[in-house]
């Protein structure tokens, strides 16, 4: 059975090695960096830092060009919202579709900019334990003064790692849903308007279940927001702090260049 998107490939690379917290920041970072780059150069470095860290995973590129699939259409709506509604010199005409030379070049940055956050995330989660993962988040938030807003940065960190968890279990249960329902005679092509709430409701009610099963599996278990143990043991190592000055590096670089 072929694995979730936006799921942990267990492994022995270095990135794998890396601490969490490590492998957390250079994401935002360079997720920040995502949306300041300006042309097409600095897109297609950023593309060539994602595959050589994909190589230096040591994991398939499947793995990370699936986390893409399911947003393609998305993708694909925002580069033709840009290529047909921004105004400019204009390509060709047809009827009232008049796409410009500005809203291609606007539309291809931004659906670089977003496939290039979908990867990074996917290279976060297939190469870090989600259990690590919400480890390294509360170790991060932990100096927050939090406490003032009514919540602990354990509650914080958890509530993040269910969301992550629950990315690809709801993938696999559009999937499984569309399948059900095509089974059942329904056409997602000749009918779009129909197959919306044929999708989405039994999706929301099995979402919602899903959650009350998890709500009540974590009160039957004594689950508590206050500070607990951890598996892991985070500790920065000589590579942790080389990766990150060299992502420094990258950064003022790309910026400068």
């Amino acid at each position: 059975m072929q694995e979730p998107v936006f799921s942990y490939v267990p492994g022995a690379s270095l990135l794998h090695r890396l601490d969490p917290r490590t492998k957390i920041a250079a994401v935002m970072l360079l997720g920040f960096l995502t949306f300041r780059i300006e042309n097409f150069t600095e897109i297609g470095v950023l593309f060539a830092l994602f595959f050589v860290l994909a190589l230096l995973s040591g994991l398939p590129m499947r793995v990370f060009f699936r986390a893409v699939r399911p947003m393609r259409l998305f993708i694909i709506f925002i580069f033709l919202a840009q290529l047909f509604f921004t105004d400019g010199r204009t390509l060709v005409s047809y009827w009232i579709l008049q796409p410009s030379l500005e809203g291609l070049e606007i539309g291809l940055k931004l659906a670089a900019r977003f496939i290039l956050l979908l990867l990074f995330a996917a290279l976060l989660t297939a190469s870090t334990d989600p259990s690590a993962i919400t480890c390294g988040i509360e170790r991060m938030l932990r100096p927050l003064p939090l406490r003032l807003l009514g919540i602990s940065s354990f509650e914080l960190a958890t509530m993040m790692n269910i969301s992550i968890a629950f990315l690809p279990l709801l993938f696999e249960r559009v999937e499984r849903t569309k399948a059900a329902q095509a089974a059942r005679g329904m056409d997602f092509v000749k009918n779009p308007f129909r197959s919306v709430p044929a999708l989405a409701i039994p999706l929301l009610r099995g979402v919602i279940r899903d959650a009350e099963e998890l709500a009540l599996a974590m009160e039957s278990r004594g689950y508590q927001g206050s500070r607990r143990t951890s598996i892991h043991e985070l500790s920065m190592q000589k590579n942790d702090w080389k990766a990150l000055i060299i992502l420094a590096l990258f950064i003022i670089f790309i910026l400068v260049l």
